[in-house]
């Protein structure tokens, strides 16, 4: 079998988990969203990549058809940005025997320009003789004397590894590291309040790394703001779909809200104001979307609203909890985690949102509740937020 490889076309894809294997009980329905993920990845790919994909000795088997080899560069890109999977390595498999596995080391490694190299085996296939110690002595001794290179055991060169498990050797040089964290879908879903800024995508990222489906709520000041800000939106939700596919993207015009909330309330506790409306209606449409929790780009301290006395009057209107995965982040260690996720580019982009208009000079940064309630009873509260989440246009955003 190992003549006859292609040396830029490995047929299978080992993929590695860790959080997912202490799981207990349930692990093996953390297993099924998994390759649920993965088979969804390789779908937005291309058709007809995939021949099969199996669960395996905490791992996943992917099997490639022809095409799917042909376009190996794409798929590692994607698997990348899979959340749940530790690290994978394109693949080839043989007979779980000395015979067949040196001849297929040797093979991979001419193709390569090295000095040193080290040979790494993991063992689970208890038919095969030898340790995996030994192998990797056996293993390396040919090398050594069919090519005349040097074992190096930190720094080589190249790690050429071989995993023994469900009856076969798998030998693979190239090993490729994933996002982690737990899949997609199977931590429930929850709401994300979606801002321009650079924040928001941030934070949707982290929920999204902890296995949660987003639903985006974006809150938009037409016509004193433009459609611009809207499609910016949707650009940032495109950057996410590489980690979650299918978001649903409502559209909330607080516009009407504003302008109560400007004419009829203390000019210092607008923006708490605003925020406990975008809180309502946000609550309001996880219910109807069987989403958990709302989600949020804040960070204690980053602007006004965000001190945690106003964070506690602006909780203190929904019932659902509110979930701040950037809460003690600096700007700086959200900004680079925006340009890692290519999130950043889009965020800087110049727009006028609904947070940027009508804010007073001084706003308040230790707003008291019996303030803000006081003046709440001078709004329509629950008809303002009826009409805006009625109001409110969705629609789907995929890769």
């Amino acid at each position: 079998m190992a003549n006859k490889i292609q040396p830029d076309r490995p047929p299978y894809i080992i993929i590695h988990y860790a959080e997912i294997g202490v799981k207990g009980k349930n692990r093996s329905f953390f297993e099924r969203k998994l390759q649920d993920n993965v088979k969804r990845t390789l779908r937005s790919v291309g058709p007809g990549l995939l021949e099969q994909s199996r669960r395996i000795q905490s791992r996943l088997l992917v099997t490639l058809t022809a095409a799917g080899q042909e376009r190996l560069e794409e798929i590692i890109v994607r698997l990348q940005k899979v959340f749940g999977v530790a690290y994978f390595a394109p693949a080839w498999r043989v007979e779980p025997e000395l015979k067949t596995i040196e001849p297929l080391v040797l093979q991979l490694l001419r193709q390569r320009d090295f000095t040193t190299f080290r040979i790494t085996t993991r063992k689970s296939e208890r038919g095969f003789p030898h340790s995996a110690h030994l192998t990797n002595e056996l293993v390396g001794a040919t090398v050594v004397e069919q090519m005349q290179k040097p074992v190096k055991l930190k720094g080589a060169d190249v790690d050429c590894r071989i995993d023994l498990f469900y009856q076969s050797a798998f030998v693979y040089c190239d090993r490729y590291e994933g996002p982690g964290g737990l899949p997609v879908g199977s931590s429930g879903r929850v709401t994300l309040m979606l801002s321009g800024g650079i924040d928001s995508p941030v934070a949707a990222y982290y929920a999204a790394k902890r296995g949660v489906n987003l639903v985006a709520v974006h809150f938009h000041s037409l016509p004193y703001t433009t459609e611009t800000a809207i499609e910016k939106i949707r650009q940032l939700i495109r950057v996410l779909n590489d980690y979650q596919p299918r978001i649903k993207l409502y559209l909330v015009a607080l516009t009407p809200i504003q302008q109560e909330i400007l004419v009829n309330t203390d000019e210092k506790l607008r923006v708490v104001l605003y925020r406990r409306f975008m809180f309502r209606i946000t609550e309001e449409i996880a219910r109807r979307e069987g989403a958990q929790a709302i989600i949020t780009g804040e960070s204690i301290g980053q602007v006004a609203s965000q001190t945690i006395e106003n964070m506690a009057v602006i909780d203190d209107c929904i019932k659902l909890p509110v979930l701040r995965p950037l809460i003690g982040f600096d700007k700086n260690e959200i900004i680079d985690q925006a340009v890692r996720i290519e999130s950043y580019d889009i965020s800087i982009q110049p727009h006028v949102d609904c947070c940027t208009l009508f804010v007073p000079k001084h706003p308040a940064t230790r707003a008291r509740l019996e303030d803000v309630l006081a003046n709440e009873r001078r709004l329509s509260v629950a008809e303002l937020v009826e009409t805006a989440v009625s109001t409110a246009e969705y629609e789907i955003i995929d890769q």
